[in-house]
């Protein structure tokens, strides 16, 4: 019975399905790129007369630069 569950992953996906480890998040800087993209999005925002939105994005920023929380 479990092979044919093994079968059955292999030929519906592709491939067999591995257990995925966690990527090293040094690796990628996500606070980094969310607050470039945030900045691009604030002026984008502001190129289109929403000051509204722009502020939210600038606030967005703001957060992304701080220090994450450790879990």
């Amino acid at each position: 019975m479990a092979e044919a569950a093994n079968r059955q992953e292999f030929e519906a996906g592709g491939r067999r399905k591995e257990p995925v480890s966690s990527p090293d998040m040094a690796d990628y800087p996500v606070r980094e790129y969310v607050a470039a993209m945030a900045a691009e999005l604030a002026t984008m925002a502001r190129w289109d007369g929403d000051e509204q939105l722009a502020s939210a994005l600038e606030i967005a920023v703001d957060l992304a630069k701080l220090e994450a929380p450790s879990l």
